[in-house]
């Protein structure tokens, strides 16, 4: 099964480690980078490990057909579930991902955690910046990944979307003037 799952969603490295014996995970160390808020080859790299225990993330291709094969939809439909919010994608080198914890890995619905959580975080970011989100290490969490914490404990990751601050947001009731010190109202 893991053999076809790895030719499935075209990671033929893998494959072949799969044959050989090698856990892929064993064969390929996690990089030393992390994801951050542009998209770069080795934040790349990253987020697929940081989704790898969740359950991966696929390409929008893969996960079509994926959902064809198990008559949960097609192409269309995945596309359908990305605008209305369901689930979300970020994209790399013209390809859209779907990190995979979003899905009921039995019958491939969406699960209702991660489209709340998406809810409650700037509607501004890019699928990237929320991936990264959910994949990177939170203090509000005390340094766990959301991606880690949405089955066991989706309120406080939901409570940690809400609270979340963002470079480019500021906090209510401040005034940021260039060069001088937020003043609070």
């Amino acid at each position: 099964m893991r053999l076809e799952a790895a030719r499935l969603f075209g990671f033929q490295h893998a494959a072949s480690l799969i044959q050989t014996g090698v856990r892929p995970e064993r064969a390929m160390p996690a990089p030393p980078a992390t994801i951050g808020g542009r998209p770069t080859s080795l934040g790349f790299i990253a987020m697929l490990n940081a989704y790898r225990a969740s359950g991966g993330a696929v390409s929008g291709d893969a996960l079509g057909q994926l959902l064809q094969d198990h008559q949960r939809g097609d192409h269309v439909g995945l596309a359908k579930l990305i605008a209305l919010g369901h689930v979300f994608a970020f994209e790399w080198r013209g390809r859209f991902w779907i990190p995979m914890f979003q899905l009921d890995g039995r019958d491939l619905s969406c699960k209702p955690g991660p489209s709340q959580v998406r809810a409650e975080l700037p509607a501004s970011l890019s699928g990237w910046a929320v991936a990264a989100w959910f994949a990177e290490p939170n203090a509000l969490l005390e340094g766990q990944r959301p991606v880690d914490l949405m089955d066991s404990n989706s309120p406080a990751v939901l409570d940690a979307a809400r609270h979340s601050v963002y470079a480019d947001t500021p906090a209510p009731n401040v005034a940021v003037v260039p060069g001088r010190e937020p003043r609070r109202d």
